[in-house]
Order: C-alpha cells, then sequence, then structure tokens
C-alpha cells in the first residue's frame, strides 16, 4: 500500500533521526527534510548533544532551493534560545513556506511556541504526521519532560511457576539462546543498566551486549549497579570493559563507599541516594540518573528490585520471557517479590503489545496501563 506523502517523508525524517540516539541524549532525537516540488532538496538531524539541532542542518543543505519548499521534522521546532539559537525564527528566514511536524514539544518551556511563532509568521503549519512512531522514538525524553525521571523498562526471565532461580539460587540458563541473544539486543537499545545488589553479589553479571552495536560504540549503556556498604570485589566482571560503572548506595554509607572507590580502577562514578523504610527511594534515584542523560532505562534483577520499581509506579514497559520449565521449591526466587498487592483489584496492569517466540521460550511485551 501506497503511503501519503506526508507520512513518506516524516518516515525518512524519522529514520534520519534515528542516527542521532546514544549521541543527542538528553535531548530528542530529530530528523528533518526539506522537500521542493516532490524532491527532497535537503536533510538533516541532531547529531550530537549540544551541536546544531535537524533544522538548520537540512536548511543548510537546501540552500537556495528551502525557499518556498515544505519542511519535514518530526518534533516542534525550537523558538527559544537554548544551548542554540531558536529554529523557528531560522525557519522563517529561509523562506520556508510550510511546516509538517510529527508531534508537539513535550517541553513546557517550548511547547507550542515554535507552532505559534510559525503560524503568526505566515508560514502554514500541519501537526501529527506519525506521532506516535515519534513519541515512541522519544519516549525516553518525552518522560523526562513529563515527570522528571527516566523512562524504565523492566526485564525478566523466568519458569512457568514465576521462579527466577533454583532453591540454591542457580540461574543460568533459565532462557533459550536465541532470548538471550534478545536481551542482549534489548540491552543495546537503552542508555543504561541497572541491576540489585542480590543479583550483583550472587550471579556477578557482566552486562553485555553484541560488540558491533551502536551503543557500544558510543560508550553505552552505561552500567548501573545497586550496592550495600559491603562494597565490591575488584575483580568483579561488571568492571572488565570500559563503560561508566555507576555504583548507587545508601547516603549513610558514602564514606566507607568513597574509601572503597578510591584504590578502583577503571570509569567509575558514585551515586548516593536516599533511603526510605531500609530502601533506595526509586523515584530519586531515576531522577538523578535522567540529570545524568540517562532517559532510557532497562531495570534487570531479582524480585525485590522488580517490586521496589512496581510499587513506585516507574515501570513503563515490561518484557517478559517465560521459558517452559518448572524449578518448584517454597524457598526459590520468584520474579516479583516484596509484600505484594493485598487484593486482585490492586494488581499491576499491562497492555499487551505483542508475544513473540524465541526458541522454545515465548516473550511478553507490555505497557504498563494506568487504571
Amino acid at each position: 500500500m501506497t503511503l501519503p506523502p506526508h507520512e513518506v517523508w516524516m518516515k525518512r525524517a524519522l529514520a534520519l533521526a534515528e542516527r542521532g540516539r546514544f549521541s543527542v541524549s538528553p535531548n530528542p532525537m530529530v530528523g528533518a527534510c526539506v522537500v521542493s516540488r516532490g524532491k527532497l532538496v535537503g536533510s538533516g538531524f541532531h547529531e550530537k548533544f549540544g551541536g546544531p539541532h535537524a533544522e538548520p542542518n537540512a536548511l543548510a543543505k537546501a540552500g537556495k532551493k528551502a525557499r518556498g519548499a515544505t519542511l519535514y521534522v518530526t518534533l516542534e521546532p525550537c523558538a527559544t534560545w537554548q544551548k542554540t539559537p531558536p529554529c523557528a525564527p531560522h525557519i522563517k528566514e529561509k523562506g520556508i513556506k510550510k511546516v509538517v511536524i510529527g508531534c508537539l514539544d513535550p517541553n513546557p518551556s517550548n511547547r507550542g511556541k515554535g507552532v505559534r511563532f510559525l503560524r503568526e509568521q505566515g508560514i502554514a503549519v500541519k501537526i501529527g504526521i506519525l506521532e506516535d512512531e515519534v513519541r515512541r522514538q522519544n519516549e525516553g525524553f518525552f518522560k523526562y519532560m513529563t515527570e522528571k525521571r527516566s523512562f524504565v523498562t523492566l526485564k525478566m526471565a523466568q519458569t512457568l511457576d514465576g521462579k527466577i532461580a533454583t532453591r540454591e539460587g542457580l540461574s543460568r540458563w533459565i532462557s533459550s539462546p536465541p532470548s538471550r541473544e534478545f536481551v542482549h539486543k534489548l540491552r543495546a537499545s537503552h542508555e543504561a543498566i541497572l541491576v540489585g545488589k542480590n543479583t550483583f553479589y550472587q550471579d556477578d553479571p557482566r552486562l553485555t551486549v553484541p560488540k558491533n552495536s551502536r551503543s557500544l560504540a558510543a560508550g553505552k549503556p552505561w552500567k548501573i549497579v545497586m550496592i550495600s556498604a559491603r562494597g565490591w570485589s575488584s575483580k568483579a566482571r561488571i568492571f572488565e570493559d570500559s563503560r561508566l560503572t555507576i555504583l548507587v548506595f545508601p547516603e549513610k554509607d558514602l564514606k566507607k563507599i568513597v574509601k572503597k572507590a578510591e584504590a578502583q580502577k577503571g570509569t567509575l562514578m558514585l551515586l548516593p541516594v536516599k533511603e526510605k523504610h531500609g530502601r533506595i527511594e526509586v523515584r530519586e534515584l531515576l531522577r538523578k540518573l535522567a540529570l545524568l542523560g540517562v532517559t532510557k532505562l532497562l531495570v534487570e534483577g531479582g524480585g525485590e528490585l522488580a517490586w521496589s520499581f512496581l510499587e513506585a509506579g516507574c515501570v513503563d514497559r515490561a518484557f517478559w520471557i517465560l521459558a517452559p520449565k518448572i524449578f518448584g521449591g517454597r524457598a526459590a526466587k520468584t520474579s516479583v517479590e516484596g509484600l505484594g498487592v493485598k487484593t486482585p483489584d490492586q494488581a499491576f496492569l499491562f497492555k499487551t503489545v505483542k508475544m513473540t517466540r524465541s526458541g522454545d521460550d515465548w516473550i511478553f511485551e507490555g505497557t504498563f496501563h494506568k487504571k
């Protein structure tokens, strides 16, 4: 089926925007196309944080051909000075006659201002072309702008009876090789991966991603580990590559952790976070990570960690890998533990996005459904 022209060019702009993943965060990925008489005369994307936006990059390539043309841009052009000059006046100066926008900017300081400026200048504006795709591409940026925290994906691999380890604490391997490959790719689509202290101390994870992934070339995803005053071993596998490792711990343990860190080699960051009832404050942690530029976070770990994020209302998407195995055992760990809900009507609800076969496993993908 042939797509309408607006969608054709917006898809091209979306593809351009994707090239900025891992290099523009916490800014959004944005792509732009300049089209004159049905032909592309210029294109560009936001290439790096603090650099020129997609619109001036595309307009520069179009040159004089921009006059009288249509500009397709995935996100609303900015109308205020930030790290770079505003794009909306530049669009006017170049003689663009029409601007087609995927989605309005969620940033309150700019939302609607770019559109208003363009219309006041006599430029035709159309909004909402492939808006859902734009939002999905920049879900981390949208979450940060609306809730001041990272967008969280919770991933879990479990048996048919909900176990994530045997009664002896062994978990390798619950899922099939294709599912483990899926997880490596999933990690590569995020800016950081977080594991809880139980997973760190018991499993000694490496949090690997495919060697040819674009994220790895950009030094991502960062490795985030929650620890206790017990500290860590300098031989832990988490330190085997050069990606940044962030150690998260209660503020009260700061002096002990700093002393331990002085002897640690590698790229390391310490992140003290407040506690409540003996647990790290999840929302404060996500706020601090977002300020560091982590807008998309993958959470991997045990049932206690999963419960903490669910209880805090901070799980946006879930990937549940279901292996056709049964471990059994009263003492065997389950995928979500913690206190749990009192009644079935208090259950955390997820809207099914899709179910995928992976080797002998099934992978559930769902988005959190607010009641």
